[in-house]
């Protein structure tokens, strides 16, 4: 997921450079349905996965007068302790995002738009155990295990975009929709059973500061 969050900011470099539209950085507050997989947490010893998750990535868009087209990434997580297992988990995804732009006044506007493309909640684990030499760890390696939940998502979103001078500030909203389910798969590719359901589907809020210039 880090690689997608990369290339929206290479995307938003290459918007910048033509000078029609802008490109950033963003944080995102998100409310993913992560219940039974909380669920599965609690009943394991460890701490419930809180409703909402802060999220870091950046993006970009550009086009003419109107039409826009761009993209934009995102990831974020927090650590899970209990006595036996340590747990990572991250959210994260990307999204390439058309959309049209309705200019206000002098570059001030709103834009609708509809995100397509994917996220995945991914976990990394590995027993909580003291320390251990390098040639036990090459004799031994199977100390994590990392297991990954990814979707196909539409995001549809609502921006206003609010310019100062070469930059912007721009405040989404918007509705991260999973149609589909999505599949449980081990770092090794074999699947994984008997896992808990996860829907990312929820509302969503973000606020940028994007570098550029939009049409006036």
């Amino acid at each position: 997921m880090k690689k997608a969050v990369f290339l929206v900011l290479i995307l938003s470099v290459a918007v910048f450079a033509q000078g029609k539209g802008y490109g950033g950085f963003v944080m995102s507050y998100m409310m993913p349905d992560l219940a039974d997989l909380s669920s599965e947490f609690t009943s394991h010893g460890l701490p419930a996965i809180e409703d909402e998750v802060i999220t870091y990535g950046g993006g970009g868009w550009g086009g003419g007068k109107h039409l826009m087209f761009g993209g934009w990434g995102f990831s974020g997580g927090r650590k899970f302790d209990s006595d036996s297992v340590s747990v990572k988990m991250n959210y994260g995804g990307g999204f390439f995002e058309p959309g049209y732009f309705i200019n206000i006044y002098k570059g001030f506007g709103v834009m609708p738009s509809v995100g397509i493309g994917g996220t995945c909640v991914t976990l990394k684990l590995r027993p909580r155990l003291g320390d251990v030499d390098f040639g036990d760890l090459l004799d031994n390696p199977g100390r994590t295990s990392e297991v990954s939940y990814s979707t196909f998502t539409l995001a549809p979103s609502l921006t206003i975009l609010i310019p100062i001078e070469f930059i912007a500030i721009q405040i989404k909203g918007g509705y991260m929709w999973s149609p589909f389910d999505g599949e449980w798969e081990l770092a090794d590719g074999a699947d994984l059973r008997k896992a808990p359901e996860i829907n990312p589907s929820g509302i969503y809020a973000q606020a940028g500061l994007l570098f550029g210039g939009g049409s006036n």
